[in-house]
């Protein structure tokens, strides 16, 4: 039977929960072991060496004992690789990373080591930590490559998109793909040509490219609900809603950026 070995790996912070008086149970997100359980003894002391590097959202360095027949690791050291100061600063930043860091959380299987998923998650939260512009873009971006990750990306044709006249058309739920208006399915969702056309954007292009599109509220809010109905599709009851009040509650009213 494999003996315990000590894995060092770089590791993004999906949820804390306090546990007794003084430790924490932290799931991460590991470059190495994909999402594990380890446990932080000591974590809530006020000179613990963890400092603030378990909070939700933080890029670190980490330490863990590891044995294959444990569900809960635990945790020895952790630092800091990028501190993302500006991300904790900002209402909207921090309810669009919390509820990315609750996407995955949600739909990765235990110990499935995702470079791709790791590289994506890595990239939001830089651009969320970074940007002081069109923030909410990044929400209905993250979740479209992180279904293409997961090997359900939408099936966007190009000239289909191009071709949708002022009716505007038809998402197709099953495969993403867009079709005319009076197109009948047995899973669509009418939507406005200039929803479908951001839906295709927000599917295929960089995410540079999906940073400077300008949205307006009304439309915004029509993408973000074809992007929702979209991965409750393809994850079902896996597909976290409880993150989604929260950022109502902080991006209703704010001036469009």
């Amino acid at each position: 039977m494999p003996g315990r070995s000590i894995i060092r790996t770089e590791a993004i912070v999906l949820r804390s929960i306090n546990y007794g008086e003084t430790s924490q149970i932290i799931t991460l997100f590991t470059r190495e072991k994909g999402k594990i359980t380890v446990m932080a003894k000591g974590a809530r002391r006020p000179k613990s060496s963890f400092g603030s590097t378990l909070q939700p959202m933080a890029y670190t360095q980490v330490v863990f004992y590891y044995k294959p027949t444990r569900d809960m690791q635990t945790l020895s050291e952790s630092a800091h690789v990028e501190p993302f100061h500006a991300l904790g600063r900002d209402l909207e930043k921090i309810g669009i990373g919390l509820r990315v860091v609750e996407l995955v959380y949600a739909l990765l299987e235990a110990e499935d080591a995702q470079p791709e998923v790791f590289a994506l998650l890595l990239q939001v939260l830089r651009r969320l930590n970074e940007t002081s512009s069109r923030i909410a873009n990044v929400w209905p971006y993250f979740q479209l490559r992180l279904a293409r990750a997961l090997g359900v990306a939408p099936s966007v044709d190009r000239e289909a998109v191009e071709r949708l006249s002022d009716e505007g058309g038809v998402l197709a739920l099953e495969r993403g793909s867009i079709h005319p208006p009076k197109t009948k399915l047995e899973a669509g969702r009418r939507a406005s040509r200039s929803a479908l056309r951001a839906f295709a954007v927000l599917a295929r292009a960089h995410l540079d490219d999906v940073m400077r599109m300008e949205l307006d509220p009304d439309l915004h809010q029509e993408v973000r609900t074809l992007v929702e109905d979209y991965m409750r599709y393809q994850f079902g009851s896996a597909y976290p809603t409880k993150g989604r009040d929260v950022i109502d509650r902080l991006m209703k009213d704010l001036p469009s950026s």
